[in-house]
């Protein structure tokens, strides 16, 4: 399948690379986007091939949010949203929010390989990975708030928070100012830095460490990460834990992977 504003790449087995592909814009956000999006999701879905995904941005940066200068976003028809609350959310809010949810929702691990800005909903797009590597260039800005908006936008008072901790979450969603790739590192909103014209390639040692687990293993870490962030007690988290447990431990997978160990002691 072939997408107007991004491009995805199988360079080996297993392994799927997103790169958003509007670099004159920064890879603005546009509705061809979401729409690209949507169908590279519900592709991905119903992939079982595809175990480890990369996303990165084309050109300098990752990328730069909604794109306000979208011609079809600014059509006559489409400003006339912009007028009732209730047709805004149900036909650019929830459009432009459910590919956060859709990109979280996916089977398989998002590595987010963050090569410049990523600002307003690219910083959404970044905090919704799995793993969010930050290259020197990186600079993550909640810019909602600078436009009169609330700093509350697909998902960053979930996923920045339970990041950075709510104190400093609200400082950086309240001023709206740039987190750049040192201090992301340093507050946990990035797992790990990678060193100028290294980025892909920490990604990709990334993707093959991923790669080398089981693709049962890999799928449950993920669903369990993912639900037991909401966990209402210790208790519920942990019977999530046994099911994949008990699960597991009826594979082919786990069997040859004791064995191996054990030939090893």
């Amino acid at each position: 399948m072939t997408y107007q504003t991004l491009t995805f790449d199988q360079p080996e087995p297993g392994l799927g690379i997103i790169t958003l592909n509007r670099p004159g814009c920064l890879n603005a956000i546009n509705l061809q986007m979401l729409d690209d999006l949507y169908a590279l999701y519900a592709a991905l879905e119903k992939d079982d091939q595809i175990r480890v995904l990369i996303l990165t941005g084309g050109g300098r940066g990752f990328c730069s949010g909604a794109d306000l200068k979208d011609k079809q976003l600014m059509s006559e028809e489409s400003l006339t949203l912009f007028a009732s609350a209730a047709l805004h959310l149900e036909y650019i809010q929830q459009r432009y929010s459910g590919v956060v949810v859709g990109m979280r929702r996916l089977p398989q691990p998002v590595i987010a390989a963050v090569n410049g800005v990523a600002a307003g909903g690219g910083m959404c797009l970044a905090l919704a990975a799995d793993i969010i590597i930050a290259g020197p260039n990186a600079k993550f800005i909640p810019s909602f708030i600078n436009i009169g908006l609330s700093g509350g936008e697909l998902g960053t008072t979930y996923f920045l928070p339970k990041m950075v901790g709510s104190a400093k979450a609200s400082e950086i969603l309240m001023t709206g100012r740039a987190v750049a790739a040192e201090e992301a590192d340093r507050i946990g909103l990035a797992s790990c830095l990678a060193a100028e014209d290294e980025l892909m390639d920490k990604a990709m040692a990334t993707a093959h460490q991923l790669l080398s687990k089981t693709p049962f293993g890999l799928r449950m870490t993920k669903a369990a990460i993912r639900q037991n962030l909401d966990a209402t007690s210790l208790e519920t988290a942990i019977a999530f834990e046994n099911r994949n447990q008990s699960i597991g431990c009826t594979t082919a997978e786990f069997f040859e992977a004791v064995a191996a160990f054990a030939s090893k002691q």
